[in-house]
């Protein structure tokens, strides 16, 4: 990725939000797994950003909160995809299917930015550590809410629902910190594919 950004106009900083919380995002995700969290300063990460310093402090007062802002980053990614895949499906194991697959491939796509939350979640502030904590079981519901389903609707066995959900979450978290390992011999398409086989066979009834 490249950290050099093309500056962003002063009207793009006061009227787009989404897009100047995403370049600060993406460039303090750069920037940490180049130089490291502590050796980055938010300065540094305003001008890969190409937003100003004054306009980089009304969204991130402390280089911890940036943490908050990556995971609510990826959260967002794989929810507003997902509502729109699975827009009219209605069979469970189908539907997780579909969602599994997505976590996988959004977790893959931003390596580097959820590396850097297991590599300094002990860092964040109690607040920031408590919303990331919060935002990793927004994604767990998302899956024991399909879970549930299907387990109501008779196509899946009775479960730990929370486990079965951290199951799949760990999964996709696994090719990111393990995947030294597995690629040498495993594709990311052939992975996704074993881990949702191995999902589906353990629900179903």
């Amino acid at each position: 990725m490249d950290i050099h950004k093309s500056k962003l106009t002063v009207l793009d900083q006061i009227t787009d939000a989404g897009k100047v919380r995403k370049q600060i995002i993406d460039a303090a995700s750069t920037l940490y797994a180049k130089k490291g969290f502590n050796a980055t300063s938010i300065q540094e990460i305003s001008e890969a950003a190409g937003v100003s310093l004054p306009v980089t402090y009304h969204y991130v007062k402390k280089k911890t909160e940036i943490m908050r802002m990556i995971m609510e980053d990826v959260l967002n990614t794989f929810r507003n995809n997902l509502l729109d895949m699975i827009r009219g499906i209605d069979d469970p194991e189908e539907k997780l299917s579909i969602a599994a697959r997505l976590y996988f491939r959004v977790v893959d796509q931003q390596r580097e930015k959820c590396l850097l939350i297991y590599q300094k979640s002990n860092s964040l502030d109690k607040a920031s550590k408590a919303r990331v904590m919060e935002l990793e079981v927004e994604v767990s519901n998302v899956f024991s809410q399909m879970i549930n389903e299907g387990i109501t609707l008779g196509v899946f066995r009775k479960v730990d629902v929370d486990l079965m959900a951290y199951n799949i979450l760990m999964a996709a978290h696994t090719w990111i910190l393990k995947r030294w390992h597995f690629k040498n011999r495993l594709t990311l398409d052939k992975y996704i594919e074993l881990q949702v086989s191995n999902i589906l066979w353990s629900l179903r009834k």
